[in-house]
């Protein structure tokens, strides 16, 4: 089995390069528009760069899982601005893409926790927005189904079932592009992997494992016990988890600077039982690749492990 570990955003041993900087409507508002708008989209191109910059590092240190910032493009989706991705950033966006694919760099994308499919009209229009520029960002690129889009279900509203039955209702809005890249995780305090599971079963989406959060937020089932039924949904898609270590037990909930390796290396151990051919292991930890590094070599002193490259390892 194969095991690539990858990190989120930007990499902290590359000096004043970020992929997120920004651009608030309230300095937007206070510039002449075209001149703002100007502003807005250079900021991008820029997020952009920083972002090659990432894909640089990550091929030369054998990082073959990388989550993109959902911030590249400052204001895209705001409804006094919008900005064309797809047109307007055409042949960094293409770059990008063939630069990942040339060096198996495997791409994914997560909206924040407010991009949500069974909130209010007003709410899940938004979100139908964001996941529009999400996907932009991906088909832009040339990239396949592997590169996801990943939510969350979303609230409860007082009713998980009725609210559970609205997100159903209004994933036919979601555009087929978007679709096809959409995955689904299990959060720390609402929907359970249990529950989680069953959504994305029942839209044939992937189901996204979350530990950390089905720490804070158990089913009745281990993710262990139902790692046969997520596997399942990710069909010929390599699976794809996620994985963060506790802050403290104050802070239970929050994310670590590094990963404890004991739970995923249990976890990992049950899918090299199933025979699963492949993992990725996004790591959700404060060090970003720095917390990767040291989970490679510590992972890497496994009986049975060998690590193969930076990222990359096979057991």
């Amino acid at each position: 089995m194969i095991i690539r570990l990858g990190f989120v955003s930007t990499a902290m041993a590359i000096f004043n390069n970020t992929p997120s900087s920004t651009f608030t409507y309230k300095l937007f508002s206070e510039r002449p528009r075209e001149e703002a708008m100007q502003r807005a989209i250079e900021i991008g191109r820029k997020n952009l760069q920083a972002t090659q910059r990432i894909l640089y590092y990550n091929a030369a240190h054998g990082i073959r899982l990388f989550r993109l910032s959902s911030a590249l493009i400052p204001l895209a989706t705001h409804p006094d601005v919008r900005i064309d991705v797809a047109a307007e950033y055409a042949d960094e966006l293409r770059k990008l893409g063939d630069f990942a694919k040339a060096h198996d760099i495997r791409l994914s994308m997560h909206p924040n926790q407010f991009t949500l499919l069974n909130g209010s009209d007003k709410v899940v229009d938004a979100a139908i927005d964001d996941l529009n520029y999400h996907a932009a960002i991906l088909d832009g690129m040339g990239l396949d189904e592997s590169a996801i889009i990943n939510i969350h279900v979303g609230g409860v509203y007082g009713d998980k079932e009725a609210a559970t039955q609205k997100l159903f209702d209004n994933a036919p809005k979601v555009p087929a592009h978007a679709m096809r890249r959409l995955t689904f995780e299990n959060d720390d305090k609402t929907y359970t992997l249990e529950e989680t599971l069953a959504v994305s079963q029942k839209l044939q989406r992937p189901c996204m494992l979350d530990l950390h959060h089905d720490w804070c937020n158990p089913s009745a089932l281990t993710p262990i016990e139902l790692l046969p039924q997520i596997a399942q949904t990710w069909g010929d898609v390599p699976m794809k988890i996620h994985v963060s270590s506790p802050k403290n037990e104050k802070e239970f909930r929050s994310h670590a600077d590094y990963i404890e390796p004991e739970m995923l290396t249990a976890f990992l151990k049950s899918c090299k039982e199933i025979d699963l051919p492949r993992v990725d292991v996004m790591i959700e930890a404060k060090v970003k690749d720095l917390a990767l590094f040291r989970l490679a070599e510590q992972l890497g002193k496994i009986r049975g492990v060998k690590r193969l490259d930076g990222g990359v390892l096979s057991w």
